[in-house]
């Protein structure tokens, strides 16, 4: 198992039990690219014990200010970040640009909005992804 894979089943771990935050981090584990980044940039962090929890925080302050501080990424990213923030219940972000997503990235938008209200099991449901991924 890769240092990604590991940090996102222990960031999945933590977030357990509440649907917006399974449903922000999947999004973000499934969509690659932030992860990463967020660790780069040290908006990951380590409570001990191989705790991991994401600083939502500075995350949302970061997309305030896309472009002009310590994360890079694409519209496009912006956008799924923003969505993740979004999605936790303690951010207000503008989502007016989420017409950019391509269609895999809008599904994987929907289905991540489908967890955050209703579970995975019934996101799920909705078909709106190949393959469930917990």
């Amino acid at each position: 198992m890769d240092h990604i894979t590991a940090l996102c089943a222990r960031l999945g771990e933590r977030a357990a039990g509440s649907w917006q935050e399974e449903a922000a981090v999947w999004l973000l584990a499934t969509h690659g690219h932030w992860l990463p980044e967020l660790e780069r940039a040290r908006m990951v962090i380590d409570d001990g014990d191989d705790q991991f929890r994401i600083a939502w925080r500075h995350v949302a302050a970061a997309c305030l200010n896309a472009g002009d501080g310590p994360l890079s990424g694409t519209m496009e990213q912006w956008q799924i970040l923003r969505l993740a923030c979004v999605l936790t219940g303690r951010h207000v972000l503008s989502l007016a640009n989420l017409f950019t997503l391509d269609e895999l990235n809008r599904r994987l938008a929907l289905h991540a909005t489908a967890w955050a209200a209703g579970g995975h099991a019934w996101a799920t449901s909705l078909g709106l992804i190949d393959a469930p991924a917990a």
